[in-house]
């Protein structure tokens, strides 16, 4: 090439990286609507376009929001006092409500704000307003329901079954004594089982597939029901789409769904399940059935293992799919959320949370409640987007916590949210009626709040500031952490977890610890993770390169430098060699807890004992077993903790030569009441990115260790929009020949800063 031209086009290209990087500090300044949060605005009221023009004006005069997301509710009681409380005028999907809808728009438009589409009345998504119900009562949710009997051997039965109105899923006799199974199918007629029972002793039992009437599941669309979802999308998003199609992508520009999922009804099915049972495993559904309920002897794992696996595809595949391919044809994103998609058990409430957002543009969470729950489970959402190399995650924040809730507390729950990767907020919310009885759900997050009215202009600056930063571009995380849903589903049976006297979604079998490991991680050790899905390991998605595990994504790229494994009866045979293969050639594996016994497909149980045995020279089917450490020639690392804490943990990592992506002066930081100190490390626009958040109510003074070396470092500070260079930092040389970037550090509590900087060749 002439090299005048390579001239040409060097000097270009660094004008191009400058004037993006420019930019960019233009917009953390003054950060641009998009990334301000877009709070949830429930219209509990009568609509007149003055009305509109007031509210929607003040949440970009007065409280610095970037727009909102207009969500309609049906009349009802306050949360904690019973009180009445208004719901939308004029009535749902009338030709009023979209005029007053699009006055909304009108207005939006001209001040330069966005709408997000709420895209049903109230939550869960997914009743058109009870007229799904009413119209196609066909399409509403399902549920396995059982009918069952005992019949001692050699009798004679004929029993007509009670629910001839659902599908009958199966008819199947468990032996109490054997466990085996027996087909009743071929016995029936009709509705009639005509059987004479073998010897022994029998529990016979009915499968049936009904739709759901009660009144919180029975206005539901069957959410894994294609045909069904359809339906309910012409009644709901088509009718926006006839009026607003010319809003989409510029003042519409997020759709947003509810609670998609089957919290509270456990036993959630479709007839399908059964179908594709047998034909993803070739085996008879009638003899698996059984172990939805009770044991059914060795296979009883693998069997709801697979049961299970169903569901979740179908949950991912069904609504959640469909509206985002809606969405993503009008040039919109859709995010939304299941319930429940930070606890633990994620079986009994959506399926498989790493699963579910395959298709959904932006992954979302919920806070709700109070100050911390589900906090370590946080991880999860921002992981399922890892693993989809999705730019943006969201977060519905503050949803039912108390009314006087303060601004520290309206700071500390996005600060905990975006340092676990969220970068796009959705507060809980705008009420459309003010008045302190009127309002459904609290707290109100809007000018009318004397609480928060002063803090809101700089709350929306601060967090859009740092969603700007925070979205897109390529997570830094050297930590794989195995998520654990095969061990959960192999134990879960119908009910368990609400029959446990323990919270939703909070059952989780014994020694299944990845909760525990996500605070260990985060809060304890300061040691960022990603939770990684078991078959990812096996297809392709995640591959072994000597001693690391890479995460394959066009942006997002991950390179994990050891695997944590959660306790756990029972993994993947496949995911276990796929393990094994990279400690045979230098991976480091931490299992913890308890080592797996059983493997989720059928038959291959001795298969999972055997690479166990292998790997850790531990028969996992003992019933206790110590601490124990092995290495291969290949340097390979290997260790199993029974019982993990911060300080077993963080000795074996430094002798591992693990070194901290970014590390704190753990004896400067005091201990906290509240809160915590986190970092997230992002890496965009050829610079890196650390945002350190300080949630606890003490200024913490410490000194800030960076692996590497940095040149041109900065402060970037989100709450006023100063960027400032860092003068005062030293390099420091590591035992290990490499080097530490080591800054003073001064956060004053419930606050965030960026440490921006570009690392040294």
């Amino acid at each position: 090439m002439n090299k005048l031209w390579t001239a040409v086009i060097l000097v270009l290209g660094f004008a191009s990286c400058s004037s993006k990087q420019d930019e960019l500090r233009t917009d953390f300044e003054n950060p641009p609507e998009e990334y301000r949060p877009m709070p949830f605005w429930h219209i509990n009221g009568h609509m007149t376009r003055a009305g509109i023009e007031k509210e929607v004006g003040e949440a970009k005069s007065l409280s610095g929001f970037g727009g909102v997301t207009v969500l309609p509710v049906s009349p009802g009681t306050q949360w904690g006092t019973g009180k009445p409380c208004p719901g939308t005028e004029p009535a749902y999907l009338s030709d009023e409500y979209f005029e007053r809808y699009a006055d909304i728009l009108d207005i939006s438009e001209k001040q330069g704000t966005q709408v997000i589409l709420y895209d049903d009345i109230d939550f869960p998504s997914g009743s058109a307003g009870g007229r799904l119900r009413k119209e196609y009562p066909q399409y509403v949710r399902k549920y396995l329901s059982k009918e069952e009997f005992t019949v001692k051997g050699n009798q004679p039965v004929s029993r007509q079954r009670k629910d001839t109105a659902s599908v009958l899923a199966a008819v199947s006799a468990l032996n109490e004594q054997t466990r085996e199974v027996l087909d009743l199918g071929p016995y029936m007629n009709g509705n009639t089982l005509t059987w004479k029972a073998p010897a022994g002793e029998w529990r016979v039992m009915f499968f049936n597939c009904g739709v759901s009437m009660d009144s919180y599941h029975g206005n539901l669309v069957d959410y894994m029901q294609p045909e069904a979802v359809s339906q309910l999308l012409e009644m709901t998003y088509g009718e926006y789409d006839k009026r607003f199609n010319r809003y989409f992508g510029n003042v519409i520009t997020k759709t947003f769904f509810d609670d998609v999922g089957f919290v509270h009804q456990e036993n959630a099915w479709t007839p399908a399940i059964t179908g594709i049972f047998k034909e993803k495993y070739g085996k008879n559904p009638a003899l698996y059935y059984p172990a939805l309920f009770y044991d059914i002897g060795p296979e009883t794992g693998a069997a709801r293992v697979a049961f299970f696996d169903i569901r979740s595809e179908l949950m991912a595949e069904g609504y959640v799919k469909q509206v985002s391919e809606w969405s993503g044809k009008r040039r919109l994103s859709s995010m939304g959320h299941p319930p429940e998609n930070y606890s633990p058990n994620s079986v009994v409430a959506n399926g498989d949370i790493l699963k579910y957002y395959r298709h959904v543009q932006i992954p979302l969470l919920d806070a709700i409640f109070f100050y911390g729950r589900g906090l370590n489970g946080f991880k999860q959402i921002s992981s399922a987007a890892d693993r989809g190399d999705k730019p943006v995650v969201g977060a519905e924040l503050c949803g039912a916590f108390p009314a006087d809730m303060d601004s520290l507390t309206l700071y500390r729950v996005a600060l905990e949210a975006m340092v676990r990767g969220v970068s796009f907020v959705v507060p809980h919310g705008m009420w459309y009626t003010t008045d302190a009885d009127k309002i459904r759900i609290p707290p109100l997050i809007a000018p009318e709040n004397p609480l928060l009215r002063d803090a809101l202009p700089n709350y929306s600056a601060c967090v859009g500031r740092s969603c700007l930063i925070l979205q897109g571009g390529r997570r830094v995380s050297d930590i794989a952490l195995l998520w654990p849903i095969t061990a959960i589903q192999a134990e879960t049976y119908i009910n368990r977890d609400a029959n446990s006297g323990l919270p939703v979604a909070n059952w989780l079998p014994e020694h299944v610890n990845h909760h525990v490991l996500s605070d260990l991680l985060t809060n304890k050790l300061r040691r960022d993770f990603t939770f990684v899905h078991p078959e990812d390991l096996c297809n392709g998605k995640i591959t072994a390169t000597g001693s690391e595990l890479v995460l394959n994504n066009e942006t997002n790229i991950q390179h994990y430098k050891v695997l944590l494994m959660p306790g756990g009866d029972v993994i993947s045979a496949e995911t276990m060699k796929a393990i094994k293969q990279y400690y045979d050639n230098g991976g480091k594996v931490v299992a913890t807890s308890s080592l797996p016994k059983r493997a989720a497909e059928f038959g291959r149980d001795e298969e999972v004992v055997r690479l166990v045995t292998e790997m850790f020279g531990i028969d996992p089917s003992q019933e206790s077993y110590s601490d124990k450490f092995n290495s291969n020639a290949n340097k390979g690392r290997l260790a199993f903790l029974h019982n993990p804490t911060p300080e077993t943990l963080a000795d074996l990592f430094t002798r591992w030569e693990l070194r901290a992506d970014i590390a704190f002066d753990e004896s400067t930081i005091p201990p906290a009441q509240i809160g915590f100190l986190n970092y997230i490390h992002k890496q965009k626009k050829g610079r890196d990115f650390y945002y350190i958040t300080n949630t606890t109510g003490n200024t913490v003074h410490t000194t800030v260790s960076l692996r590497g070396k940095f040149d041109n470092l900065e402060s970037w500070n989100p709450h006023t929009g100063k960027i400032e260079p860092i003068r005062n930092f030293e390099f420091a040389k590591q035992p290990d020949g490499g080097y530490v970037t080591n800054i003073k550090l001064s956060m004053p509590q419930v606050s965030g800063v960026f440490i921006v900087g570009k690392m040294k060749e």
